[in-house]
């Protein structure tokens, strides 16, 4: 990809943001003259949510590139919308919900933009990872579905301000180290593992990659527990940790056979100096196969 088309993807993502600051100016001038706690007053701002929204995709059509700007409108109007509900005061169960939707938006739109900025060669619409898998689909209904059948069983629950900074702490916490990794990786960064050696792909040891040997999954796995701490998910927080942690070591193992592959000795002194990350994941062990 060229600097040029960078540019554009990069712009589309800025041109996202239109309809949801259309939306936020108006309700903070609203919110002046009019209690904007109460439900109708809800109803009305997604009126003009969805209004605006609508005027920008016509409006800005000659100067962005759809296939970005439409999946990147829908995860701005989704911060939004937790934005909206995290401040509302009339459903306090709600809050909670509210600042899950901000953390999960702002990963999903940070994974497109720092592979973008930093990997420009490899960005595409997966790069959002909206389509990640059937399994991240199902993953995040069960949380959901668990959040509000809970909320109407055991509001408290969802309520508890000890659980939500815990589960903000452990979110933002895991969503740094990943961009710290996509940061200091950059060119060497993929969302795919990599079969193939390619001249340009080097072996980072640096900046984070000194603490963990991989620190984009080690963040992704906390993040993800995160999320269901937040939600104040008991359920969820025990199987997210569960699968999660499945997930990522049959991921490195898978990974770490490649990287020996392509860059012998060196890894795998650097596999014996630094962990994994994730906890009791050792990777992959090389065996001498050859017979005697």
């Amino acid at each position: 990809m060229t600097n040029q088309e960078k540019d554009k993807y990069i712009y589309s993502v800025l041109l996202s943001f239109t309809p949801v600051l259309i939306t936020s100016t108006i309700y903070f001038l609203m919110s002046i003259v009019v209690n904007v706690s109460n439900f109708w007053w809800f109803l009305f701002t997604m009126l003009i949510f969805l209004s605006s929204n609508l005027a920008s995709m016509i409006t800005l059509n000659s100067i962005m590139i759809y296939k970005i700007y439409w999946r990147s409108a829908l995860i701005t109007n989704v911060f939004l919308v937790g934005y909206i509900l995290a401040a509302q005061q009339s459903f306090p169960t709600l809050n909670t919900f509210g600042y899950y939707l901000m953390v999960l938006s702002f990963f999903h739109l940070s994974e497109f933009v720092f592979t973008a900025l930093y990997n420009p060669k490899e960005v595409s619409t997966s790069s959002f990872l909206l389509n990640h898998s059937k399994e991240y689909a199902i993953a995040a209904f069960s949380s959901w579905s668990e959040f509000f059948i809970e909320a109407i069983l055991f509001p408290t629950l969802k309520q508890n301000l000890y659980l939500r900074c815990i589960g903000l702490s452990l979110c933002l916490f895991g969503e740094s180290f990943r961009k710290l990794a996509m940061y200091t990786a950059g060119k060497n960064f993929n969302h795919y593992v990599q079969e193939t050696h390619h001249k340009e792909h080097v072996l980072v040891t640096k900046g984070v990659y000194r603490l963990v040997r991989h620190p984009s999954y080690f963040g992704w796995f906390y993040w993800s527990i995160g999320t269901q701490i937040l939600l104040a998910n008991p359920i969820c927080a025990i199987l997210y940790t569960m699968v999660s942690w499945k997930f990522f070591k049959s991921r490195i193992i898978y990974e770490e056979y490649y990287l020996i592959k392509f860059f012998g000795s060196q890894y795998t002194a650097y596999q014996q100096k630094v962990a994994s990350g994730v906890p009791f994941v050792k990777g992959y062990v090389l065996i001498d196969e050859r017979l005697d």
